[in-house]
């Protein structure tokens, strides 16, 4: 495989978890209505900023790129099942 393979790889891989990314995003608002103040102030203060941060990061498309978006990805993940209904909110 081509360094050029490589980079259109990780590029692929990288523009794949940011539409994960937004995907969670508008689940997130979806039910954050609902949530309380200590899950709403930890998406303002501590999830959404990362969001743009790692958009941003994400324009290099270089492997460090690929694992923090592939990182908040997971994250988002826990946070969108903690707001979902019938789980368990701690």
């Amino acid at each position: 495989m081509t360094a050029k393979e490589i980079t259109n790889d990780v590029k692929a891989e990288v523009n794949k978890q940011l539409e994960r990314l937004g995907t969670l995003r508008d689940e997130v608002k979806l039910h954050l209505h609902l949530a309380s103040l200590d899950v709403k102030q930890e998406w303002n203060d501590k999830l959404e900023p990362r969001i743009h941060q790692a958009q941003e990061t994400a324009l290099d498309a270089s492997e460090a790129s690929k694992t923090a978006v592939h990182e908040l990805v997971s994250h988002l993940e826990g946070f969108v099942a903690k707001l979902r209904p019938g789980s368990q909110k701690s």
